[in-house]
């Protein structure tokens, strides 16, 4: 009898277990049909959704004749993937929307995906003034970082935390060291794919102000070409085939270099910002970014505009359309969605400024944090709907005024939208002794370059947590920070050298 009994509590398991798989069997199945039939769905609906902009949203809601229910939904909000690319997030459903939930058969009846593609610009050129760098410098395996980070969510806390922390990463610094005299005062950098442009602001007439190196052997870095355009460059910025230069020149503001070839720099066009007044001392050009076809210039403190527009569409017969007056020394200036943002010397640190009309550019809105009578506005950086600013220490350090600042995407939505924000134009902040002088961003961290003694080069998590930091020592003081593709670089102050910084 136990025997029997036995026999049949096994079949009657043996029976559960097979009928549990076969209905564990049939929900994979469906839920892979779902997938598929949703999928075919947003294909034959995709041309929809390909316009979409950053910041932009769309729904379409159908009939589903033979689905699980009557109507169908495909949702896609737009942003910035890097600075040049549109990821379209998408929802395909066929429940409610806004609800989610797993079918009373047991599989999900809707689906989630990014979809990436280039940025519609009408010129290709038009964005050429912004280097194209990676979206994630710490991970190599994808091209970008968003289907990583939420492939991480899926963790428990603590693995997610250790993983997105600093202290994990372990970038290879390697400094190659430039062939030009050690005296010149290097000023700004640019990089791309393995060529750097060095530009130098020197004492003397015939030195070269702007250096083109081939620096893909890091141990033989080699002089392409160099030019003397006069009174020395300030700051440089690159767009097709030229070289548009901030100069350090009261005579000429803009120097357009064209490149007929990386070993044959021309200089094409000097151009002078015109006098308010007959009478009026001219500034020195400080600052420089491209465009859409136009320039953007910053220039010391002088009587007239220390922001101006210029258009470069015909680069030999360029034209100022407007400016701004700012009372202050422009240190970087960064342009997107008709917004400029300008780092500045006075109380005004950080301006945003509207360029909707060119020809009538306003103020927006600006940020002034404590300490602003010592401390300058330094440099910008601009990462999909991220914005970091950088600001000198004033030469000692007082740590309640800080000198990296970091704005979260709501502020920024704000602005795009024309909307003047409120409090919530208020930025993450930290202190760093010594001041920052350049700074990187991408989805997973922030890069800085500073003065700190032994802490020359920062990495922080997107909330600034000073406690999960990580600090590397180089030999120079930096003067700027730039990237190019996978590259990190950072431009020596006191020594002709760069500091290549990649993560394996």
């Amino acid at each position: 009898m136990v025997d029997i009994i036995l026999a049949l509590t096994l079949a009657t398991l043996f029976v559960v277990i097979i009928t549990q798989s076969s209905r564990n069997l049939r929900d994979v199945f469906e839920s892979a049909r779902e997938r598929n039939r949703l999928l075919d769905v947003y294909e034959q609906h995709a041309s929809e959704f390909e316009d979409l902009m950053p910041y932009e949203s769309r729904v379409i809601t159908f009939d589903a004749d033979g689905w699980n229910t009557s109507t169908t939904t495909i949702g896609a909000i737009a942003r910035w993937y890097g600075n040049d690319r549109i990821q379209t997030d998408v929802t395909i459903s066929t429940e409610s929307p806004g609800t989610f939930a797993t079918s009373t058969t047991g599989y999900s009846r809707h689906i989630t995906f990014d979809v990436i593609r280039n940025f519609s610009f009408t010129n290709i050129n038009n964005f050429a003034g912004t280097p194209l760098c990676s979206v994630d410098f710490t991970n190599k395996e994808v091209v970008g970082s968003y289907s990583f980070q939420r492939d991480l969510n899926l963790i428990n806390t603590s693995t997610f935390l250790s993983l997105k922390s600093p202290q994990s990463l372990v970038p290879t610094i390697t400094p190659i060291t430039l062939p030009v005299n050690p005296l010149l005062p290097l000023t700004d950098i640019e990089a791309r794919n393995g060529v750097v442009y060095i530009s130098s602001d020197s004492p003397l007439a015939s030195d070269p102000d702007l250096f083109i190196i081939d620096i893909k052997d890091p141990k033989h870095a080699q002089i392409i070409s160099s030019i003397n355009t006069g009174p020395g460059i300030a700051s440089i910025t690159l767009a097709g085939n030229r070289v548009f230069a901030a100069a350090a020149s009261t005579a000429t503001q803009l120097h357009v270099i064209r490149l007929d070839g990386l070993n044959l720099p021309i200089l094409e066009k000097k151009y002078q910002l015109p006098l308010p007044y007959a009478t009026a001392t001219p500034p020195l050009a400080s600052s420089i970014f491209y465009n859409k076809n136009h320039v953007f210039i910053g220039t010391t403190k002088w009587d007239g505009n220390e922001f101006s527009i210029i258009d470069v569409s015909n680069p030999v017969g360029s034209v100022q359309i407007s400016g701004l007056e700012t009372g202050s020394q422009i240190n970087d200036i960064f342009v997107r969605d008709n917004i400029a943002y300008i780092t500045g010397s006075d109380q005004q640190q950080l301006s945003v400024v509207n360029i909707h009309n060119l020809s009538n550019p306003s103020l927006l809105a600006s940020f002034s944090p404590s300490g602003w009578q010592r401390q300058e506005g330094k440099a910008l950086s601009f990462f999909e709907d991220s914005l970091n600013m950088t600001r000198t220490s004033g030469g000692f350090n007082i740590k309640q005024d800080h000198e990296l600042f970091s704005w979260a995407t709501t502020s920024l939505a704000e602005l795009n939208s024309g909307i003047v924000p409120s409090d919530s134009f208020a930025p993450k902040s930290v202190d760093i002794s010594g001041g920052a002088y350049g700074v990187v961003t991408d989805r997973s961290y922030i890069y800085v370059a500073t003065r700190q003694l032994n802490k020359e080069f920062q990495i922080f998590d997107q909330n600034l947590s000073t406690t999960t930091a990580k600090t590397f020592s180089l030999p120079a003081l930096p003067q700027t920070m730039t990237c190019d593709g996978d590259y990190l670089y950072i431009l020596a102050n006191n020594a002709p050298v760069i500091y290549q910084i990649l993560f394996k």
